[in-house]
């Protein structure tokens, strides 16, 4: 019986680590504006626009999940 609780438990974990078709293209384009963002040569300006990248991407994932 518990063998059967933690191997559900290891298949639904499976699935809802899935991601999303919408969230696809916010990863690619996160993994793009990381790439710009490497190429800065000051690390302040660098660092500061990796967390744009960030913000980006959370605004995308917000943006294609609740469709506002």
């Amino acid at each position: 019986m518990v063998k059967k609780i933690v191997l559900t438990l290891v298949v639904l974990s499976g699935v809802v680590a899935v991601p999303l078709p919408a969230m696809a293209g916010c990863t690619t384009t996160l993994a793009d504006c990381y790439y710009a963002a490497a190429k800065v040569d000051s690390f302040w300006y660098r660092w500061a626009a990796g967390l744009d990248c960030e913000l980006d991407y959370t605004e995308c994932v917000r943006t294609k999940l609740l469709g506002v």
